[in-house]
């Protein structure tokens, strides 16, 4: 293994916790959003936690997009090119749409949480990320 490849299975390890996260909080998202009137309090603390999430997930694939071409072990590889995938077309894309709903919500309420800065970074995330091979 050399140093790409351990820089890489470290993010992996970390990543199951922060990708089940970062699930669940879209699952509260989407119900949050389901009902008429959303809780203004609670959508304030759960954009609060998907922030700390996307950080977090922004820092990996940094690491990644850093060492993908220099890693040799093809697992790895293959394990953190599904995965980037996984965000870009699933994690990242649903955040994005179900945030953008909120934020309809919440500025139709007057409410102003600078979810316009959250979508700008997700979109800047999956441009930066989508030039990577599959």
């Amino acid at each position: 293994m050399n140093e790409s490849d351990i820089a890489i299975s470290r993010v992996l390890f970390d990543f199951e916790a922060i990708i089940n996260d970062h699930t669940e909080y879209l699952n509260e998202l989407e119900n949050l959003v389901a009902f008429p009137e959303p809780d203004i309090g609670k959508a304030s603390r759960l954009v609060r936690r998907m922030r700390r999430v996307r950080k977090e997930l922004l820092q990996g694939l940094e690491v990644i997009m850093q060492n993908i071409d220099k890693t040799s072990d093809t697992k790895i590889r293959e394990e953190a090119l599904g995965l980037v995938n996984y965000l870009i077309i699933v994690g990242l894309k649903d955040e994005k749409e179900l945030l953008n709903n909120l934020n309809n919500y919440l500025k139709g309420k007057g409410v102003n949480m600078e979810i316009d800065k959250d979508l700008e970074q997700i979109d800047k995330i999956i441009n930066n990320m989508s030039h990577l091979n599959f």
